[in-house]
């Protein structure tokens, strides 16, 4: 299927189809062809994997560099950082780490900055020389990092200028080095023993190569924490394969529809590939699917520091952006904003949301409100490396309510029953998701990692069922999360700091429908009764203080009487969240 005009509607899509972008695919992935797939054993479970890939992460960076040179990677701001430019940062850091902090294979240094080309940087010296990145959420309160930092017992803290200033006592009773990105004119006058500027460290290292350390492909090479439905924060820790085998599957998909459109005489876009990095880093999405698949496609990426609607629209003007990828609310903000129609937004031609549902309504929106711009969205989660199913132009119209296909053979999705059954197609049950892309299990949680797997694949804790045609459904979430705005929240963690509160006897936390994020906290709060001062406000105010603001509630119901409860004598959140979102 060549074009596709649909039924009762004006939006003809210059792509083709995924039936014939599987046909490119599956030749693509066969004995002797580039994407070669072969059987794979790992921890007794075979798996379908690339025959080659880049023995690691370093190995990439350095051909990604030879190939691109001086091109333009990241452009931040005023500055433009080439991909030869970048690797050799990279390298100099790479150097000083070994040399000056004796960071070895193994060791953990976490990231904790908001998005600047220092992450980058850092991010692949560390992973280049054996050690583990290990990047923290730039929203974290201090207890929040201060409680990670010393879950993964990180050997070096790489920091910005705010992180610094939330962060330094903490260090520093840990003893922990520090190295700050970007410091502020106070902290550079002013620097401590065991702290140290970044730009100064490289400077001093200036001209010195990659250092020779073998790291294979089966070494840790990352851990992203995640929020899972027990509260605290899990450490997802995956290889060098692991990740390696999400980019070169993304890759692979590029390929496969390039020569389908080609084979269709469904000409390319006129303008070269740019990305525009909405997203922070600390998340697999930002990290995986902006960062290293640019670097390996060799993708020009215009970095944001904080999400701004109108300089967004600015950026993609000036620096012809082809692709944006963000949480939904960026691209209804993006076609909502007063101002767009004052810009030259003609390049845009992928518009791709991920990190939480699109409503299906935005689908035909994005058709209307841009030119060239082709709605598409991803599935995908910390668990996988952002690997999982992707719903693209021609199918996301037809099927607007679907997280996407799964991308065959090398990622392999089933429904489960309460049982562990597979179920048939259109029944609902637990996906679950088998890839070489899947984490290798939880840091120092072997509980945890033994429950959320079955047979190899990763149990997503989202319900959801398989079409006819193998397109995921998620109709429902198993797992206590609320997805604000693509971040996870754990109920739990929530209910367990307003349990804190000297004055709250019952608490339930669940997740309110929201235009703008998708989902936002709700809590009904049960304080009894009591003649001391209570309200929503000081709720907020006491949940602000100890854990990051994306997590605070955003309606607090305080009730006088005990919250209702099920047979088994837990709370029945079912209930009181169908009830209180009723009367919103």
């Amino acid at each position: 299927m060549q074009n596709m005009v649909l039924q009762n509607q004006d939006i003809k899509i210059d792509h083709a189809s995924t039936k014939s972008v599987l046909v490119e695919l599956f030749g693509l992935t066969a004995q002797g062809q580039p994407f070669e797939v072969i059987d794979k054993v790992r921890e007794d479970i075979n798996y379908q994997a690339f025959a080659t890939l880049p023995e690691n992460l370093k190995a990439m960076f350095k051909t990604s560099a030879d190939t691109y040179g001086d091109a333009d990677f990241i452009v931040f701001k005023d500055e433009r950082h080439s991909f030869k430019g970048l690797y050799q940062q990279a390298s100099e850091f790479a150097y000083a780490l070994v040399e000056q902090y004796q960071i070895s294979a193994g060791d953990r240094v976490t990231i904790s900055m908001r998005n600047y080309p220092e992450w980058i940087v850092a991010f692949m010296a560390i992973t280049s020389i054996g050690a583990i990145a290990v990047p923290l959420n730039a929203w974290w309160t201090q207890d929040e990092f201060a409680q990670v930092i010393g879950h993964c017992d990180a050997t070096l803290a790489i920091v910005d200028d705010k992180r610094y200033d939330l962060l330094s006592s903490c260090l520093a009773e840990h003893n922990t080095p520090v190295i700050i990105a970007r410091p502020s004119l106070a902290q550079r006058t002013s620097l401590k023993a065991n702290v140290e500027s970044f730009e100064e460290l490289i400077a001093k290292y200036k001209g010195q190569v990659m250092p020779e350390v073998a790291v294979g492909s089966d070494a840790i090479a990352t851990i992203f924490y995640t929020s899972g439905s027990t509260g605290s924060p899990k450490g997802a820790v995956s290889s060098h394969e692991s990740i390696l085998t999400a980019i070169n599957t993304w890759v692979m998909l590029g390929a496969s529809a390039s020569a389908a459109n080609s084979k269709q005489n469904i000409q390319p876009s006129v303008n070269a590939p740019v990305a525009l990095m909405t997203v922070p880093l600390f998340h697999v999405t930002g990290c995986h699917t902006l960062f290293l698949l640019s670097m390996i496609i060799g993708r020009k990426t215009i970095m944001m520091t904080y999400w701004e609607p109108e300089e967004a629209l600015r950026l993609i003007e000036k620096e012809k952006i082809t692709y944006f990828n963000g949480v939904p609310t960026m691209s209804m903000e993006l076609m909502n904003h007063p101002n767009k129609s004052q810009y030259d937004l003609s390049s845009l031609n992928d518009i791709c949301a991920g990190g939480a549902a699109r409503p299906p309504e935005h689908v035909r929106k994005i058709y209307d409100s841009f030119k060239s711009g082709n709605p598409s969205c991803g599935y995908g989660l910390t668990e996988t490396n952002a690997l999982g199913a992707v719903n693209g132009a021609v199918d996301y119209v037809q099927k607007p309510n679907s997280a996407g296909l799964p991308t065959p053979p090398i990622v392999e999705v089933k429904i489960l029953d309460e049982a562990g059954n597979s179920l048939a197609v259109g029944e609902q049950g637990e996906i679950v998701i088998k890839t070489m892309a899947n984490i290798l299990g939880y840091w120092r949680n072997p509980e945890a990692t033994e429950a959320a797997f079955t047979d190899g694949y990763f149990r997503t804790g989202d319900l959801g069922f398989l079409d006819e045609d193998g397109f995921i459904y998620i109709v429902d979430r198993a797992k206590d999360i609320i997805i604000r705005g693509g971040e996870n929240i754990a109920c739990l963690e929530v209910e367990a700091c307003l349990y804190k509160h000297a004055l709250v006897g019952e608490v339930s936390v669940f997740a309110l429908p929201d235009e703008r994020l998708g989902e936002v906290v709700g809590a009904v709060v049960y304080v009894g009764n009591t003649s001391a001062e209570i309200s929503e406000t000081i709720l907020q105010a006491f949940v602000a203080e100890h854990l990051a603001k994306f997590k605070v509630p955003s309606k607090v119901w305080i009730i006088n009487e005990n919250l209702p409860r099920l047979g088994s004598g837990k709370i029945d959140k079912r209930t009181l969240k169908e009830t209180y979102i009723t009367n919103l």
